[in-house]
């Protein structure tokens, strides 16, 4: 899987502003939690006040925090406190002017909280019911004797001895807050005013948020679908390149799975690696720092992120063999569609529609018992996964609620840690899913990059020759060729010379080598030992294109593209005048039924040639090849699907072009009408040439040659 990596490196730009804007999303998807949080403790809770630090005190709580002050802490106190007019509209409830802070600092703070605390704890029914007597009595002893003001200081601290800093902290605002609304302040509009607030800038982040991951996303399938349709190129080229070695190991239906069921396995699992699996880690990992801040919590969250780290391992080990099968299933079930739906005529000539219904059912109910055991085994995931969040849930409101109670966690606190410790669960899920869908890619990559790594067996070379403008004699020196690991030539020391303008032909019986000797000029195979050159030039001297450029070929099966008429003849050569295209259909003798068409060259040819018949077929499939300007020419045994007078009328057209052109052209036949006019006449027996010249010396000179000449026409016939 790594190995597919190396098709996002063209979009590293892509692949960069994804993280980014991961990152980004990660961050503010993380604020949520903690303004959620300052919204309940302080908004709901403290009423919209978050700073212990009075920005404003009437005149009567102002004067009582100086008896427990020095003079040079009062004196600092009234530098610090600037006095508004009296009456002032902001503070319509002030009795007398009321002072404002000018400063917040750290020295004011320490200056500042504890009187404050004091005076506002002495003023309190707390106070009273501890000290046996009501405030009033209170500031009267401190006016009659201030030193009496570190006996009520050790009051206080027996008063909040057992409470913690949110304890205290709480105590602090809500006092606060009644000084404040002694001060005529809306408390309840601060309250609003905050929440409003805080929630705007919740809603801008959350829309932040979701910007990053639209755009993220898109970016994401644009740059997964990019490396895909690279990757799916570069397995077509390679399938190009190779000989019938390398295809002979991998079935057509494989090769078709491959470019299209596997490449897409591979798109899915990069586009959420791009987008989920960069998410998930920071999203997880930032979210567990945050909730480290609290021990007892984080431990339950740790243990369960180890439960759910183990059921992915072994879930991991248990799946990844079973998608290998599932691959080789499709395989094999595409293998019997291609077969049945190639050779559908022939299945309901014999009247075998149920035996290919019962092979077609065998490999569809494989596929479908092997799937519907992996997706059971998969959906045990997402409940289990469920289960577990839910438990961790229930465990930290309940381990929170006691340290509420406690007082050494707010409720805001507790919330947040658990939205934080959702994230941190969600991301571990996300990455479980991840690990269960990454074998399936896995393997489909693997099959990707088995194709891809194939080294082709026919291979141009490091410094290429290029081959001669002019038509030069073709030569077969001492050729022989076996198939890859075969025991036994198919070939032997076949040696001949065929010159521009002459035509070659061969016969034989079936399996005596024809098609596969034709086959080895193009290159199509390589010899195995001797040498043929064009020239002087070996033919693995130049680059395969450079030599096919050459060549016009028409091969044993006549094969046309969906397309037109046109399209198909223009495949030869594209750049091909109307002229040589209409030089190329008279000679092939497929004008007259062209012609016929109501598109004419315009006329639709669908997929593999199906709505015409089989010599037009080949007609067409002759014509293409002559459309080219070639300097060699092979017909490999093309003319059998004409009739003896379409057949006699196409040589006659095609040895005036060639003697014309002065190209080179091999012919392989069955049928001794269609070759006995051949310059040359080559025939082979079991892979050795037996006999070699024109028909007449092969009559007198080769019994090979006798036999199938009189197996097919008379000695009328032959003597003509």
């Amino acid at each position: 899987m790594i190995k597919a990596f190396r098709y996002l490196k063209p979009f590293w730009l892509s692949v960069l502003m994804i993280v980014g804007l991961v990152f980004l999303q990660v961050q503010f998807d993380l604020a949520l939690p903690d303004y959620m949080s300052d919204i309940v403790t302080y908004g709901i809770q403290y009423g919209g006040i978050t700073d212990t630090l009075p920005q404003a005190l009437s005149e009567d709580t102002f004067q009582k925090m100086q008896y427990f002050m020095d003079e040079k802490d009062t004196v600092r106190l009234q530098e610090n406190y600037e006095i508004t007019a009296e009456g002032s509209t902001l503070y319509p409830d002030a009795e007398g002017p009321v002072y404002l802070l000018k400063e917040d600092t750290e020295e004011v703070r320490s200056l500042i909280e504890e009187p404050f605390l004091l005076v506002s704890f002495l003023n309190s029914p707390q106070a009273a019911t501890m000290m046996g007597q009501d405030p009033e009595a209170v500031w009267a002893m401190l006016a009659a004797d201030p030193s009496a003001a570190d006996q009520f200081r050790a009051a206080l601290q027996q008063y909040t001895e057992g409470f913690t800093a949110d304890n205290l902290k709480a105590a602090q605002i809500l006092m606060l807050k009644s000084e404040y609304a002694k001060l005529g302040i809306d408390t309840e509009k601060m309250q609003n005013d905050y929440i409003f607030h805080e929630g705007i800038l919740m809603l801008g982040i959350a829309l932040m948020a979701s910007l990053c991951a639209i755009a993220s996303s898109y970016l994401a399938s644009r740059t997964a679908t990019g490396a895909a349709r690279n990757m799916r190129a570069d397995v077509f080229a390679k399938v190009e390149s190779f000989a019938s070695e390398e295809l002979s190991r991998f079935s057509t239906a494989s090769l078709i799975t491959r470019t299209t069921n596997d490449v897409q396995q591979v798109q899915q699992i990069l586009t959420m690696l791009l987008r989920i699996v960069l998410f998930a880690p920071m999203m997880g990992l930032t979210s567990l720092f945050k909730v480290l801040r609290y021990k007892n919590l984080a431990m339950v969250l740790g243990w369960t992120i180890l439960l759910m780290i183990v059921l992915m391992i072994v879930t991991f080990l248990f799946t990844m063999p079973k998608f290998r099968i599932v691959q080789k299933l499709v395989d094999r079930l595409n293998l019997v569609i291609r077969e049945q739906l190639s050779g559908m005529l022939v299945i309901r000539a014999f009247n075998n529609e149920e035996y290919e219904e019962k092979r077609f059912d065998d490999a569809n109910t494989d596929i479908t018992k092997l799937n519907i055991f992996l997706n059971r085994v998969l959906a045990v995931i997402s409940p289990t996964m469920t289960f577990l969040m839910s438990g961790v849930s229930i465990l930290i409101i309940w381990i929170g609620a006691n340290a509420i109670d406690l007082g050494t966690m707010q409720i805001g606190d507790m919330l947040a840690f658990l939205q934080y410790a959702t994230h941190v669960l969600i991301s571990f899920m996300i990455v479980a899913v991840i690990f269960i869908m990454i074998p399936r890619s896995s393997v489909s990559a693997n099959r990707i990059f088995e194709v891809l790594e194939t080294e082709a067996s026919i291979l141009d070379p490091d410094e290429p020759k290029q081959l001669p403008e002019e038509n030069l004699p073709v030569v077969f020196d001492h050729v022989s060729f076996r198939y890859p690991n075969a025991e036994q030539n198919v070939l032997s020391d076949i040696t001949f010379t065929a010159d521009p303008g002459e035509t070659v032909a061969f016969i034989g019986s079936t399996g005596s080598g024809k098609s596969t000797l034709v086959n080895l000029l193009p290159r199509f195979f390589d010899v195995t030992e001797g040498s043929i050159r064009i020239g002087d030039t070996d033919i693995r001297e130049v680059r395969q294109k450079d030599l096919r450029d050459r060549i016009g070929y028409v091969p044993q099966k006549g094969v046309l593209f969906s397309g037109t008429v046109e399209s198909n003849l223009r495949y030869a050569d594209e750049n091909a005048s109307d002229e040589a295209i209409e030089n190329a259909l008279e000679v092939s003798q497929a004008k007259e039924f062209v012609d016929r068409m109501p598109e004419r060259l315009q006329e639709e040819i669908s997929q593999g040639g199906t709505n015409v018949s089989g010599g037009q077929k080949q007609r067409l499939s002759i014509a293409r090849a002559l459309t080219k300007n070639a300097g060699i020419y092979i017909f490999d045994d093309t003319f059998s699907a004409l009739d003896y007078q379409t057949d006699a009328r196409l040589r006659e057209a095609l040895n005036k072009m060639i003697a014309a052109s002065k190209a080179t052209v091999f012919i392989v036949a069955q049928r001794i009408s269609t070759i006995m006019h051949a310059d040359r006449i080559i025939v082979l027996d079991e892979g050795h040439i037996a006999g070699i010249g024109t028909h007449d010396e092969l009559m007198n000179s080769c019994s090979v040659y006798q036999e199938i000449a009189l197996s097919q026409l008379s000695e009328e016939e032959l003597a003509r």
